[in-house]
């Protein structure tokens, strides 16, 4: 019996007995898990709801994707329907389950969006619960799509949950050491360097389908590593600089909070589909994507936030 094959042949079965009624729900449960839905909510709580733990979530972003992606290039673990042909994945989940399976980057995902809360945040039970049952339906779609193991999903809860419990311990430090998040993002800085390196210098498993191509192209591997380390770089190098010399507020009224993320939702937006396309789909190109896109949401739209904040001080 394979244990981690066998559990995903149920759920299919479960699919197929139930004429796959609830596949597109579990379709769009996973939309949570994935990067630009994940830098929106928690966009919404940095400029909007608790900048604090809004700033816990970006590093908790940080250092999980990097870690995600180390552990994805390290194993090179395929896809199930890959490792066992009677594994038959809901279509529609198919386009976003590309390279390789293991952790799973949904679930890392959805661990620092929904839990990440549940440690830091200062909600009622009702809500904690909520936000817990948000991450198992995160989780659990990645197995009822059949596009990841239980193992994925089982790992990549662990080591985000972990790394949320050591950096929650690195922000109650904070308040006595206020230069702590220098140290902390000069490391994040370092390793993000040597991921990087170490993805474009290992070796990876060439083995080719029946047409002759490549299972998993390392390109894709690149590219995606680029990415991450894009993400982790621009927050690493803005956050310590915004709490120092930007240091915006996300008190104010309902109306100001819901124009605030009005506002950055439209600009975050045009960032996505106007000006990151422009840098293409290289690998610099995807660092730079990932980059720009942090460097806004941590930088750029806070300092926009701060203008107004202090022109209003001014009236």
């Amino acid at each position: 019996m394979n244990i981690f094959i066998d559990p995903l042949l149920f759920l299919q079965f479960l699919r197929d007995i139930t004429g796959g009624i609830f596949d597109s729900f579990f379709v769009r449960c996973s939309i949570f898990g994935e990067a630009t839905t994940v830098i929106f909510i928690i966009s919404l709580i940095y400029w909007c709801l608790d900048k604090k733990l809004g700033e816990y979530l970006l590093v908790s972003q940080g250092f999980s994707i990097l870690v995600n992606g180390f552990a994805k290039v390290t194993a090179c673990v395929y896809r199930p329907w890959i490792m066992d042909s009677r594994v038959h994945p809901v279509k529609e989940a198919i386009a976003g389950a590309t390279g390789y399976s293991f952790p799973s980057g949904h679930a890392t995902s959805a661990t620092f969006l929904f839990l990440g809360p549940v440690l830091r945040g200062k909600f009622s039970k009702a809500l904690n619960i909520g936000l817990i049952c948000c991450f198992i339906l995160v989780a659990f779609s990645r197995n009822y799509v059949g596009v990841h193991s239980i193992l994925d999903v089982i790992f990549a809860f662990i080591f985000t949950f972990i790394l949320l419990i050591i950096i929650s311990k690195l922000f109650d430090k904070l308040e006595e050491k206020p230069n702590l998040d220098i140290v902390i993002s000069c490391a994040a800085i370092v390793i993000s360097v040597l991921i990087v390196i170490y993805a474009l210098t290992k070796s990876y498993p060439m083995d080719y389908d029946s047409a002759g191509k490549l299972i998993v192209d390392p390109a894709i591997l690149t590219l995606d590593t680029f990415r991450c380390a894009g993400s982790a770089v621009a927050t690493f190098i803005w956050w310590p600089i915004e709490r120092r010399f930007i240091n915006f507020s996300a008190d104010g009224s309902v109306e100001e909070k819901a124009a605030r993320f009005l506002f950055g939702y439209i600009g975050l937006t045009f960032v996505i589909t106007v000006i990151l396309p422009l840098f293409g789909k290289t690998p610099l190109g995807g660092f730079l994507q990932s980059f720009v896109m942090l460097s806004f949401v941590i930088l750029i739209y806070p300092a926009i936030i701060k203008f107004f904040q202090n022109r209003k001080k001014l009236t």
